[in-house]
């Protein structure tokens, strides 16, 4: 017996169940190999950014160059949000200072969830085939012992050489199952851990600008 034997000779119940289990195995490696470049680059540019920003003489010139940057993210679109929305304020000549503060730290947290929901994005999918792959495979292990034994009792022949394949291929189902799942819930717990720091990093990143805006509105009210 071998396994591609086990799993050709089985009923085409257990070979749907081991082909739903293919599929779910190729998307969750679909997204898990997406999610580390993503995650890995985001990371990177985050960490990038954050030091041009505390590093920076001028927030106009970083800000002229984060504009010509079509694909920027994390900090770098939050702070694009954020000095946009002052620039805004500005323009129409509102110098209250808490409600300046206000609309910025809407803006941050605006452009904040939508970056963060770029990279929780299909998590779930993860975390679904982490929990029901185990159970599919279970469900075509039963149905196939099932199948199994049905043909035990047509035969009437009780011997290992007759009992043997049936349960053997039957228990390929919950292998494949839990190779699916292992990985993908591995890998979910891996990048909720990742998107969680990331998380923190731009929340310090907002109170850091907040602060730079802060002082900035500071300086003019003591000029006036």
């Amino acid at each position: 017996m071998s396994v591609t034997s086990l799993i050709a000779n089985a009923s085409l119940a257990v070979q749907f169940i081991m082909a739903l289990l293919g599929v779910f195995s190729i998307v969750s490696w679909g997204i898990i190999i997406n999610k580390i470049i993503a995650l890995t680059k985001a990371k990177k540019e985050t960490q990038n950014f954050t030091n041009q920003f505390n590093s920076t003489t001028s927030l106009t010139n970083l800000f002229n160059s984060v504009s010509a940057d079509p694909k920027r993210t994390t900090t770098a679109q939050m702070f694009y949000a954020g000095l946009s929305e002052y620039n805004r304020l500005n323009k129409s000549g509102v110098s209250n200072k808490v409600a300046v503060i206000e609309n910025i730290e809407r803006a941050l947290a605006a452009s904040m969830d939508e970056e963060l929901n770029t990279y929780e994005s299909r998590l779930s999918t993860l975390a679904t085939f982490g929990s029901v792959s185990p159970y599919i495979g279970l469900l075509g292990t039963v149905w196939g012992i099932m199948h199994a034994f049905i043909g035990l009792g047509n035969t009437g022949q009780a011997t290992l050489s007759s009992v043997a394949p049936g349960i053997a291929e039957a228990l390929i189902a919950t292998a494949i199952g839990l190779f699916v799942a292992i990985p993908a819930y591995m890998a979910y717990n891996k990048f909720t851990a990742d998107v969680s720091l990331l998380e923190k990093k731009m929340n310090k990143f907002g109170d850091e600008f907040l602060n730079t805006i802060n002082r900035r509105l500071a300086a003019h009210s003591s000029q006036e």
